[in-house]
């Protein structure tokens, strides 16, 4: 009986080719998203959940009164260490580690790589597996290197490298030879090897012992309690919580910190496994939520669009239902027949559904920039979903056709005539307002979000970054070291194709070399301000072309020199009391904890070194001769054949620098690396607009197919009155236009909302108006009149006589 069903399914599908299509494919592109969003969410959740005993392994995060006065995702250098030894009861194991970015070398192989330099305890704390090597012992010596499967293909064209050394810069210029004591099979994504403040994180792929710190000459700062910028961990014994730790944690502050460090600093435990979800004020989790319910959105619309167009599809068949009766068929067999076709559509749109994303996969991990695993990567529970959603869909969908139509008279349906009156169209109506206004809200949505990337991306800054390209440099910080660094700057100046260069330890990022308390001379240190220092060279505002408020940038002749001197940025010289830049030129200045006076020799405009999600905070610049710390090169090039200048910048920096790789940036792409959820949110909402439009246009397509083949003789009879085409299409366009003044009426205040709590989270930010609104509403508008036009064009035109005829 069931496979009787079956067949009768299928021959009705294949008889109404074009209603099959239009449902089929709706559905399954609304799955087809669901199935990439989950895949893309699934990802962003298991993030730190598949690294050994997360659950029991916390961050040590801090903080601060004042934001600038330090990063949220480090602490105390020794605080980690402390908290084992002296109370092993409550800690299991621990691990903090530094971040160095160096020179790699094999050969003529030289690249700028990012190196974490922490406990020995990596490997057995986490449970990062080891392709090569010993597991207990993964770490041999100062000069040890533990590395992942892909940077040893990446410099020796193979996994298996135990035993092969590698050459590292250190920041005084010498070179070491470390040898490869084990290789780690590549990690998942996770914030142990992925680290950086809030979702900007930087990969490290190079893993070496506390030991080397002296090489680079950064193991004071690894053992000092004044140093927090350490990333650090703890591995808490079972049962214990981190609140058992607030008295060791108390205790251990009052022991090692200066009070104003104490009063300032408060001290917390995230769990490893929540870590990435909740930094950045939650940024990540807020991202996947709001995708979560847009790809539900899109689904619901899909499962509308199928529910309505069979709903539709049936009420056509009443003529099928009185033969049935009147041969002796009963209403419960009718219910089966009618199930049986829907669960088989919606089976069909499903397994269509699984192949549009195999196919699409690839294409949608490279659009948002995160790689989306196949299928079979998932839980047997999340494959188990489509094919549950096949039998939800088909079940709603066959309902009212099922005990409805099922439910009608013999002699009624014969006649195709319902008992009920209207069809339920109120039913059908109300579920096409659902998807306008799902359109509408996803559309202006999408609009929103790429207003603010591009605000973030173009607005106005404070400097200029078109036609400035960055590169790191290698470091020697010593007086000679920056010295010889400057005179390749000016070398590399020289060229035609530069306007300016400079060197400095900052780049507009956001990562500057952390902050200090500045106060007026003559006043109390507890009344200073914790303000970002910048690193640079005198040549760094001409670079960025960052425009002086008042007074000098350094090494100006006449001026202080650039030693006692210090130039500001407008908001730290407001907050310090002063009425205006030019009023504090001359100012005398004093660091917390220092002696020696400084004055305010110039003061630069308000520029944004950061994100714009944040506020401009206080800033002051201090030239490379009094602390020789650089990172970077950045060049302002001039218009051009860019293929050219990069070129020209290439063989003159091999020149200067042959042990150095020429690895370049353009602040464009800088920026970029600021805003990865929003530009994973940009991307992800202009999918989930395309499909919500095909799914909108399908279900449009659908309706008006299913109401000219109901309606046929109507139009036949009304062409034969005098009608002319535009009033037999404005016939089906008044319907629509009527449900598109509803859905607009009903979106609009939930959309504003919507963007207006997604937009509160950032300091600056593009303002809401009703252009995106009108927009949406015409080019929506326009695309369902253009579906009714095409549709309904052929019908209006042809003879009355056709659509008179009897069957």
């Amino acid at each position: 009986m069931f496979t009787n069903y079956l067949k009768i399914a299928w021959r009705n599908l294949a008889r109404n080719k074009t209603f099959s299509v239009i449902n089929i494919l709706g559905l399954s592109l609304g799955i087809t998203f669901v199935l990439l969003t989950a895949a893309f969410v699934w990802r962003e959740w298991r993030v730190n959940r598949d690294l050994k005993d997360n659950a029991r392994t916390y961050i040590i995060q801090s903080r601060w009164k004042d934001p600038n006065m330090g990063l949220d995702f480090t602490t105390l250098a020794p605080l980690s260490r402390a908290l084992k030894e002296q109370y092993p009861g409550l800690v299991e194991d621990y691990y903090h580690h530094d971040g160095i970015t160096s020179i790699v070398s094999k050969g003529e192989k030289k690249f700028s790589e990012g190196l974490q330099v922490g406990d020995t305890s990596f490997i057995s704390m986490f449970g990062f597996p080891l392709l090569y090597g010993q597991k207990e012992h993964p770490f041999n010596g100062p000069y040890s290197l533990v590395l992942t499967a892909a940077k040893a293909i990446k410099y020796f064209g193979r996994a298996d490298v135990v035993g092969e050394t590698l050459t590292l810069n250190s920041f005084s210029g010498s070179r070491q030879d470390f040898a490869i004591t084990a290789v780690m099979k590549d990690p998942p994504f996770n914030t142990v090897t992925w680290w950086g403040k809030g979702t900007q994180l930087n990969l490290n792929e190079f893993f070496l012992p506390a030991e080397s710190l002296k090489f680079f000459g950064r193991d004071a700062g690894f053992t000092a309690w004044q140093n927090a910028f350490i990333i650090s961990y703890v591995k808490l014994k079972p049962g214990v919580t981190p609140a058992d730790l607030n008295i060791p944690v108390a205790r251990l502050l009052k022991s090692n910190l200066p009070p104003d460090m104490q009063k300032n600093l408060t001290v917390y435990f995230t769990p490893l496994n929540d870590y990435y979800l909740s930094t950045g004020n939650g940024t990540a989790r807020r991202m996947i939520y709001a995708l979560a319910f847009v790809a539900l959105f899109i689904l619901m619309m899909a499962m509308v669009n199928f529910i309505n167009i069979s709903i539709g599809h049936a009420v056509t068949r009443l003529k099928e239902i009185g033969v049935r009766k009147s041969m002796g068929g009963s209403r419960t067999q009718l219910i089966f027949q009618f199930m049986a076709e829907s669960i088989l559509l919606v089976a069909l749109a499903t397994g269509l559904a699984l192949l549009g994303y195999a196919l699409s996969r690839r294409s949608f991990s490279d659009m948002i920039g995160a790689e989306l695993s196949g299928l079979h990567a998932f839980p047997a529970l999340f494959l188990l979903i489509p094919f549950g959603l096949a039998l939800v869909v088909g079940a709603l969908a066959g309902l009212y056709p099922a005990f409805v139509l099922s439910g009608q008279p013999a002699a009624g349906s014969l006649k195709g005539k319902l008992r009920t009156v209207g069809e339920k169209i109120y039913l059908r109506k109300g579920l096409v307002v659902i998807q306008f206004v799902t359109a509408i809200v996803v559309f202006v949505s999408a609009i929103t979000v790429d207003r603010q990337v591009s605000f973030f991306l173009h607005g106005d800054l404070g400097y200029q970054k078109e036609q400035v390209i960055t590169a790191k440099v290698p470091r020697d910080w010593s007086l000679k070291g920056y010295q010889h660094l400057a005179s390749i700057r000016d070398e590399m100046a020289s060229l035609p194709i530069v306007k300016q260069a400079s060197l400095s330890f900052e780049i507009p990022d956001g990562a500057s070399a952390g902050s200090s308390v500045i106060f007026r001379a003559g006043q109390d240190s507890s009344q200073g301000v914790i303000s970002t220092s910048l690193f640079t060279d005198e040549k760094y505002i001409s670079t960025y072309s960052i425009p002086m408020a008042a007074g000098k940038f350094f090494n100006e002749k006449g001026g202080i020199p650039d030693s006692l001197g210090l130039v500001l940025n407008e908001k730290a010289i407001r907050v310090m009391g002063w009425k205006d830049a030019e009023s504090a030129v001359g100012g005398q200045l004093m660091f917390q904890g220092g002696t020696t006076t400084f004055t305010i020799v110039g003061v630069v405009k308000d520029f944004h070194f950061g994100s714009m999600s944040e506020r401009i905070a206080p800033m002051f610049f201090v030239h490379l001769r009094n602390n020789p710390v650089y990172r970077y090169l950045s060049f302002r090039v001039a218009p051009g054949d860019m293929g050219n200048t990069i070129a020209a910048l290439q063989q003159k920096w091999s020149t200067l620098m042959p042990d150095a790789p020429f690895e370049y940036l353009f602040m464009d792409d800088v920026l970029a690396r600021l805003y990865p959820v929003e530009m994973e949110m940009q991307k992800a909402s202009r999918a989930a607009t395309a499909f919500a439009l095909i799914i909108v246009l399908l279900g449009v397509l659908g309706m008006v197919t299913l109401s000219l083949n109901r309606r046929n003789k109507e139009m036949g009879i009304r062409k034969v009155l005098g009608a002319s085409v535009s009033q037999v299409i404005g016939l089906f366009a008044r319907e629509f236009t009527l449900l598109m003044i509803l859905a607009n009426l009903i979106a609009w205040p939930l959309a504003w909302m919507l963007v207006s709590r997604w937009m509160d989270q950032y300091a600056y930010r593009v303002g809401l108006d009703i252009a995106p609104f009108l927009f949406v509403a015409t080019c929506l508008s326009a695309l369902v009149a253009g579906v009714i036009l095409l549709r309904t064009w052929r019908a209006a035109t042809e003879s009355p006589s056709k659509s008179l005829r009897m069957e």
